[in-house]
């Protein structure tokens, strides 16, 4: 209690705030002292398979062999019927030149000689071509086969590297989630009693004066009655005068 001016102020702390603070600080100093070492995720297997597809893909230099392994199977049967057939337009056109010949009393002269030989060489150049033509389009659709294959390697790898880091994520998620429950309790008691009670203490003013009317009037009535007790060395007047003085210092 301190007397100031014209007020008392008194400052106390509410018992049942304070042992719920302490309570509250207890509890953090518990929590702080058993949480554990905060964990992290291993690498999940999807994630290093799906890493290891996209580092082998990467790093193999494309070859013949990527290619090879997309060639038409059926691609050789194709040519040797096609040049079968080639074949045969060149037998029949081999028949044709010796009717010719026949009718026009030349077979076996020099002339049917090279007739023949242009259309054998016709029909070579025709095999020739025909099968160079197919042989370098089935390469060709092999070689784009084998990239558009190697890319989608790539991006099957980045997909399973993206799945798994997802489920990584989600296991540091649980990871994270047991450490912070005691943080989380701790949360729910701070959040209603916060770090730091409002009402920790209070102060309650009332108003202190005094009565000046009163404090004259008690004084001079003491003085008249020591004006009494002194025998008649002071007297009724001076006594009660004297008394309402002190009244007004006290």
């Amino acid at each position: 209690m301190s007397k100031g001016g014209n007020q008392v102020s008194t400052t106390s702390i509410d018992p049942q705030i304070k042992a719920a603070f302490l309570q509250n600080f207890g509890q953090a100093q518990n929590v702080a002292e058993a949480l554990p070492i905060q964990q992290f995720a291993g690498y999940n297997p999807l994630y290093q398979a799906g890493e290891q597809q996209v580092v082998n893909q990467s790093l193999t230099p494309f070859s013949g062999a990527d290619i090879n392994a997309f060639m038409n199977p059926y691609q050789e049967d194709v040519i040797n019927r096609s040049l079968g057939d080639i074949e045969s337009s060149r037998q029949m056109q081999d028949i044709r030149d010796r009717q010719a010949a026949t009718q026009a009393k030349a077979f076996g002269g020099s002339r049917q000689g090279v007739q023949s030989s242009l259309t054998n060489a016709a029909a070579l150049k025709q095999a020739a071509d025909l099968s160079a033509n197919m042989r370098n389009q089935g390469y060709g659709q092999a070689a784009q086969l084998a990239q558009y294959a190697r890319g989608q390697n790539i991006a099957g790898g980045q997909n399973v590297l993206a799945l798994g880091g997802a489920r990584q994520a989600f296991e540091q998620q649980q990871l994270d989630a047991i450490r912070n429950i005691g943080l989380q309790k701790l949360g729910i008691v701070q959040s209603s009693l916060g770090a730091s009670p409002a009402n920790l203490g209070g102060s309650v003013s009332t108003p202190y004066s005094r009565n000046v009317g009163a404090g004259l009037l008690g004084g001079a009535l003491a003085g008249s009655q020591l004006a009494g007790l002194s025998g008649g060395a002071i007297g009724g007047g001076e006594g009660a005068a004297i008394g309402a003085l002190l009244g007004l210092i006290g």
